[in-house]
């Protein structure tokens, strides 16, 4: 395995056509990335379309990133609205489900990562900077 990979997922308006192992629409990423700590998958919906069930991890952590659409998150007992730029943080043990509004006027898009395990360190404490180093397009 090389020190990267690169995946095109596409124009946000193809990702409705992927057929994946839990039906169209809906692309496990981090199969094809081969990734190790963390996961990623792409999804559209039509509009009225919905997740077919509820479902939490014990020990990984979501992150929605909404792209385009208009749409809800049931989680726990609660509702919220999402939209393209909402972001929802799920934690390990709550109950999440999402639906794109019957009423959007576009798909609803999102990315869904999921990490777990330990703790991350917060941004740039893990990281070695350069300011010395070229740009490679300079």
């Amino acid at each position: 395995m090389t020190a990267y990979k690169v995946v095109e997922l596409g124009d946000l308006a193809t990702w409705q056509d992927f057929e994946g192992p839990l039906g169209k629409g809906k692309r496990f990423a981090e199969f094809e990335l081969e990734t190790k700590y963390m996961g990623m998958s792409s999804n559209a919906a039509d509009p009225g379309k919905s997740a077919p069930w509820w479902h939490f991890h014990s020990l990984e952590e979501e992150l929605y990133i909404f792209l385009a659409g208009k749409g809800q998150m049931g989680l726990n007992d609660d509702v919220v609205d999402v939209e393209a730029g909402s972001v929802v943080r799920v934690s390990p043990g709550t109950w999440s489900t999402w639906r794109a509004l019957p009423d959007s006027p576009e798909q609803l898009r999102f990315i869904v990562m999921r990490a777990g395990g330990a703790e991350l360190p917060r941004v740039g404490h893990d990281a070695t900077i350069d300011k010395e180093r070229p740009l490679p397009w300079a």
